[in-house]
């Protein structure tokens, strides 16, 4: 029998997400040879999340996406934010056809 105290596994990933450090539209990094190119980043306020398990959810579901390259979701702000190439519309329906309904913040 375990004597510890239970510890909340669930973690947001407030600030360390790799994707809301940016607040502009594209964050600056860097290909193979050193150079900066611009990756666009879009933010959606995503309603329904109460959990751990609908974070990684959310973030499985923007990464299917085709064109998204990395993908975050805040439990605390209900804000995903998404990394790459990709139309907004699809994100939408993404999160829309599993239950998570969004909107792009602007």
């Amino acid at each position: 029998m375990n004597t510890q105290d239970s510890v909340n596994t669930t973690k947001t990933r407030q600030g360390g997400c790799c994707c809301t450090s940016q607040s502009s539209s594209a964050l600056s990094t860097q290909n193979g040879s050193g150079v900066s190119v611009g990756v666009p980043l879009q933010r959606l306020q995503v309603q329904g999340a109460t959990c751990g398990g609908c974070v990684r959810s959310i973030e499985q579901t923007l990464r299917s996406v085709s064109g998204v390259t990395e993908a975050c979701m805040d439990l605390a702000t209900g804000v995903a934010s998404v990394v790459g190439a990709v139309e907004a519309n699809a994100l939408k329906e993404a999160l829309n056809q599993s239950g998570f309904p969004a909107t792009v913040i602007k």
